[in-house]
């Protein structure tokens, strides 16, 4: 008996301590699941009826140097179905959606999202974007159905369309919320978009709001103020409204403002506010609409790079200001003909008359004395070959030397090559901001950088080059707008101009073209190239760049130019009766 109550007490402890082991572990897992784990599933069940939503600040304006807005946020109201949790649709609900039906005019109202919001007391937006006019008929005659709200939230506005495009940008879609892709907007992306505010909302099962809090309060962001003067801006966007591709550029040459800027073609920046096709995308793409022409494509500089040209002949003493030449129409070497564009000649011409005229001959001459090597240092010097630093995206353009030749072509430079070099063509390339940096530095004595923004700083790089041979380029400059190529601008109001026309070849000249072809054939044609330096005994100098695509001859710059500079005179004249009259 003894040794079997003996047993069943050894049993009931065992049984007793797995009793007590199994309670145990159910403590501890307990305990670790309400103690350790706590904070992770209180988050995760605050996930089932708390929403964070994030409240868009509006983005910062973008301004012209005058205040003017280009960019600004505007407000578009949307209309809110918002359910009461019955269920299904009454009368004058029904009513009410076919009224709004007839009011907005475009795609029905999706009546079964509305019959689900109303079930489950859920808000969908049935209009997002409502006139002023249909708000007001909607408030009017639908005011006794109490689901209908209003709600205001802002979209990007460029007031001017295509205005600027190039130097505003985009943003991925027109909410103020979104990022910058290009432009202003994206490089000054972080003073523009400013801080988000953040709400708490505790919902149901249905998705139905039950509460709201603020937990974040939102700023908005900081506007900026460009360099872009509007009026400027407009006269130039009027002066290039009929060219198909080109750039120009309106640069201070002492501060390096930009006062205006136009790269065609060019686009509307709310191009992401709907959905593109394949082929709408393919042909914005061919035509390159987002290419900013002025800073990031390079061209071939023309008659516009004998101004280097001259430079060298007299800082390297291969020639003085007094310095004659005879042209016959072509020069001969190594047993081949370098035409100028003048077939019949020039005749006997001077040093500054080459430039006013643009007659290739004198530089041949002048070539032929000269290394690549010494003409790319004073392309350098003058700021070609490398980029301004902008704060856009750019080229460095293509100054060839010896060792590049060698590295790329695989063969040394010849100096029949630099006679076509030394009229800006060969392989040769400068962008249209790198020539109005250059232009402004034979008048001052420095490169400037180019600013976008009022306050950026100023940054200067003196020249070596003396004063003597940059008066004389300024000599020089002042004939072309007088009496040469250029003697179209020489009364334009009381404005003094100084210039320099160019025509860049695009294509190789064969032996065998076809005239028909090069006539009919846009892409044949040549570039066209106008700069000028011009101011009044009253304003501040401003250095002017236009390049025309494919239009064949400098004539054709020379007249969108002259179309700028006389509206830019009249534009003064009307400022000095208004300040008059105040």
């Amino acid at each position: 008996m003894f040794s079997l109550h003996n047993m069943y007490d050894k049993k009931l402890i065992h049984l007793s301590w797995l009793i007590l082991l199994y309670f145990g572990v159910i403590t501890l897992r307990l305990g670790y699941l309400q103690i350790i784990q706590y904070q992770r599933f209180a988050t995760s069940g605050e996930k089932n009826f708390l929403r964070f939503k994030t409240v868009p600040a509006q983005r910062g304006n973008i301004l012209d140097c005058n205040g003017v807005p280009m960019a600004m946020n505007q407000p578009v109201t949307e209309l809110i179905w918002k359910g009461t949790g019955c269920s299904p649709l009454t009368q004058p609900q029904e009513k009410a959606i076919n009224k709004i039906n007839e009011v907005l005019g475009y795609e029905p109202i999706p009546l079964q999202k509305i019959k689900r919001a109303e079930k489950f007391s859920t808000e969908i937006v049935i209009a997002e974007s409502i006139t002023s006019e249909q708000l007001s008929l909607i408030a009017e005659q639908c005011s006794d159905v109490l689901n209908l709200t209003f709600k205001t939230r802002f979209e990007r506005f460029y007031p001017y369309d295509t205005l600027a495009s190039h130097i505003l940008g985009y943003l991925g879609d027109m909410q103020a919320a979104t990022s910058g892709k290009m432009g202003l907007e994206k490089i000054c992306e972080e003073t523009l978009r400013g801080d988000p505010g953040i709400l708490r909302q505790s919902i149901n099962s249905f998705g139905s709001l039950l509460d709201c809090q603020e937990i974040k309060q939102g700023s908005a962001g900081e506007d900026i103020k460009t360099s872009i003067d509007l009026d400027i801006q407009l006269m130039l966007e009027s002066a290039m409204a009929d060219q198909i591709e080109g750039s120009c550029i309106v640069l201070d040459p002492k501060t390096g403002l930009i006062k205006g800027l136009v790269s065609k073609p060019n686009f509307q920046p709310t191009i992401f506010s709907k959905k593109l096709s394949p082929q709408e995308w393919q042909e914005m793409q061919q035509q390159k609409i987002f290419l900013n022409r002025v800073f990031n494509a390079s061209y071939p500089p023309a008659s516009v790079f004998k101004l280097v040209t001259i430079a060298t002949a007299l800082e390297e003493k291969l020639m003085t200001t007094q310095t004659t030449f005879v042209c016959n129409g072509f020069h001969t070497f190594k047993d081949r003909k370098y035409y100028c564009h003048k077939h019949n000649g020039h005749g006997r011409i001077s040093a500054e008359e080459c430039l006013a005229f643009s007659c290739n001959i004198p530089f041949y001459e002048m070539a032929k004395h000269m290394h690549i090597d010494t003409l790319a240092s004073y392309a350098f010097e003058f700021g070609l070959g490398s980029k301004t630093n902008v704060p856009f995206s750019e080229q460095h353009g293509l100054v060839p030397t010896n060792e590049w030749k060698i590295a790329n072509k695989g063969e040394r430079w010849w100096t029949g090559e630099t006679l076509s070099a030394s009229i800006g063509q060969s392989f040769l390339l400068v962008t249209p901001i790198q020539v109005a940096c250059m232009i402004g530095s034979i008048f001052h004595g420095y490169l400037v950088k180019p600013r976008i923004t009022m306050d950026s700083e100023i940054e200067k790089k003196p020249i070596n080059i003396s004063n003597h041979t940059r008066q004389f380029l300024q000599t020089c400059m002042r004939s072309v707008a007088l009496t040469g190529t250029g003697r179209r601008m020489h009364k334009v109001g009381n404005l003094t101009i100084y210039a320099k026309t160019g025509t860049a070849q695009t294509r190789t000249r064969l032996n065998s073209e076809d005239p028909e072809e090069v006539a009919t054939n846009r892409l044949h044609r040549e570039h066209a190239w106008f700069v000028s330096y011009f101011y009044t005994d009253d304003t501040e100098p401003l250095v002017l760049v236009m390049l025309l695509e494919h239009v064949g001859k400098s004539t054709f710059a020379v007249k969108a130019s002259h179309q700028f500079l006389v509206s830019y005179m009249k534009w003064l004249r009307n400022k000095n009766l208004e300040a008059a009259g105040n």
